[in-house]
């Protein structure tokens, strides 16, 4: 979550390369925009996670209506949302603390103090949410990598990318295993698996019934869940860490502001959306004539394929923050991007009140294309709350809280 105080200057849209090298606060304004689209982003898909039963998120069929627009909107957000923005959130978290420790070291702090204390906060900041309003948690995740991924700050682009492909790849073959295994399961274990996989009425009615109690009512069902969900971190710390790694050997080769070329931006840009498209969409389909079968909770093709579609939309992106269009838009997207722990947070918030019972208790009545036109009212008020806000502040309220217990000490925060 970087602070800059300018806003991107724009190239002409019909050059090539970069007509001079890239200012810092440039660079750093143009994370701010692609940060703020990762974070709306990751809202398509978090929204079915607030919205419906744990099963309906891998398994539409579980849940809810599947015919028409809602398969529609299902379709949509599998094969253009479904772990793509997580993936470039994960990335930038990774640049992040580049720019942290940078800034930290020119300033004579001591830095690996300083970055241990601020991912502890942040781990005792995911806990809280994760335990207290929401089990799907990404913070107490970022913590924990972000602790392993800043020995590797002074790494080679080289060391990063060569590291960060093992680890991908070690994390999808063990992601394989399970599904190896099915063929070999005792009917219990089996059992087990297709009651999370197509749970019986039975089952969706206490789920819909425990979102829908009071908040101390809820209690045991979202420890329940929380727990669960450490447990998610422990299966996918290999892909968030080599997906910070990437991101800090992205910035190292100045991936963000004039590495490539425009031309070799698109290029690249649309072979990924065509090679990781097709990986995901074949896959798609045959779920959808199959019934997804229980198999598809273990594939493969969204986790290559999201990879791909993730880096198509870093390079479409670095090209949009180098043209001159849409200055007010940008200008929204970076407040969104500099205070991501701020919207982060309070999407769980509006979300929460919305669906869970000690707000609207819609929970579990609501479809598909309602949530997604829930989720476009969401970036509305945000953009519209982030560009007010940081004309007055220096932080969003999360971040002005996350530095003052970083650094010890309450920090500036209106703007002078």
């Amino acid at each position: 979550m970087t602070e800059v105080e300018g806003l991107h200057r724009s190239i002409s849209p019909n050059s090539s390369v970069p007509q001079c090298p890239t200012k810092e606060k440039d660079r750093l304004a143009n994370l701010d925009i692609i940060r703020g689209i990762a974070l709306l982003g990751i809202l398509i898909m978090n929204i079915q996670s607030f919205s419906m039963i744990v099963a309906a998120y891998a398994n539409p069929l579980s849940f809810g209506d599947f015919s028409g627009s809602n398969q529609s909107v299902y379709y949509f957000s599998h094969l253009f949302a479904d772990q793509k923005f997580m993936s470039i959130f994960a990335a930038l978290f990774g640049v992040g603390i580049l720019l942290m420790a940078s800034s930290l070291d020119k300033k004579g702090f001591n830095t690996k103090k300083l970055h241990y204390r601020r991912m502890i906060i942040l781990a005792v900041f995911g806990l809280m949410h994760s335990y207290l309003f929401w089990y799907g948690d990404i913070l107490f995740a970022y913590a924990i990598t972000g602790m392993v991924v800043f020995s590797m700050r002074h790494k080679s682009p080289r060391f990063l990318l060569i590291g960060a492909f093992l680890a991908l790849l070690l994390n999808a073959v063990i992601f394989y295993l399970p599904s190896a295994a099915l063929p070999y399961m005792n009917e219990t274990d089996l059992q087990e698996l297709m009651a999370d996989w197509l749970p019986s009425q039975a089952l969706i009615d206490a789920e819909v019934s425990a979102n829908q109690a009071s908040w101390l009512g809820q209690m045991a069902h979202r420890h329940t869940m929380a727990n669960e969900m450490l447990l998610n971190v422990a299966a996918y710390f290999l892909r968030i860490l080599g997906l910070m790694m990437v991101g800090m050997a992205l910035f190292k080769i100045n991936f963000f502001s004039n590495r490539f070329s425009n031309r070799s931006l698109l290029l690249q840009g649309f072979a990924c959306l065509a090679l990781g498209s097709i990986l995901i969409v074949g896959r798609l389909n045959s779920n959808i004539a199959d019934g997804f079968p229980i198999d598809n909770i273990f594939a493969q093709e969204n986790y290559w394929g999201s990879l791909l579609l993730a880096y198509c939309y870093l390079c479409l992106l670095v090209l949009f923050c180098r043209l001159n269009i849409f200055p007010n838009a940008k200008r929204g997207l970076a407040s969104v991007g500099r205070m991501a722990l701020t919207n982060y947070l309070s999407q769980t918030l509006i979300c929460t009140f919305v669906f869970y019972g000690w707000g609207l208790g819609k929970f579990g009545a609501v479809d598909r294309k309602d949530q997604l036109l829930l989720v476009m009212v969401i970036w509305m008020v945000q953009i519209l709350f982030s560009t007010t806000w940081m004309k007055r502040f220096r932080f969003g309220p999360f971040e002005w809280l996350w530095r003052s217990m970083t650094y010890g000490a309450r920090q500036p925060l209106r703007r002078s």
